[in-house]
């Protein structure tokens, strides 16, 4: 008699198994119909603007190179790591050269117009620095828009890239309790 009922009770716990692993399957995100389709999930806020995390990946649209950024809500104007920086004049207009850098690799020189040049107080350095802003396309998620950025030598730090406030400002929501919300976009290069 004990041994008819162990078996029953091993066949009912099977069934409960066997469905609730069905259950999950097609209620998980990670179900089989969600992962055969490889589009990647893009993250907005309920008023449509893009939802960031403190850390994201990042696509340099003028040369196709993906980076990670930090999210900065302190910073008013975003940065990136730049070497070689020559200003030249062009039309009247000030211009500036410089190449991308960052994991001892370098992107060809890059040519594009100064916006204007800014005067940043460090709170860890004595004095201040001027640098050139240069307004470049990039790509986070499936939102491109061109924004200011310093050009600055962030080869020392873990991110190339800055984002800051100006960039931040109609565009994206940050959630600083998550990280790389966005799907990693593809460099073309």
């Amino acid at each position: 008699m004990k041994r008819h009922n162990l078996q029953r009770c091993r066949k009912a716990l099977c069934k409960f198994a066997f469905f609730s692993l069905l259950a999950l399957a097609f209620a998980s995100p990670f179900s089989v119909s969600h992962a055969a389709t490889d589009s990647p999930v893009y993250e907005h806020a309920s008023d449509g603007k893009l939802l960031l995390g403190e850390k994201e990946w990042v696509k340099v649209d003028t040369i196709g190179v993906v980076a990670k950024a930090r999210v900065d809500t302190g910073a008013t104007t975003s940065s990136i790591s730049a070497v070689d920086i020559k200003p030249f004049e062009r039309d009247g207009k000030k211009w500036v050269k410089f190449r991308l850098a960052h994991d001892n690799k370098k992107s060809d020189v890059l040519e594009s117009r100064v916006v204007r040049t800014v005067r940043i107080i460090q709170s860890s350095a004595e004095g201040y620095d001027r640098r050139y802003v240069v307004a470049l396309p990039i790509t986070i998620g499936d939102v491109t828009e061109k924004t200011e950025f310093t050009l600055r030598d962030r080869q020392h730090l873990n991110f190339p890239v800055l984002l800051g406030r100006t960039y931040l400002k109609g565009t994206a929501l940050v959630d600083v309790s998550r990280k790389f919300v966005q799907p990693k976009p593809n460099a073309t290069r």
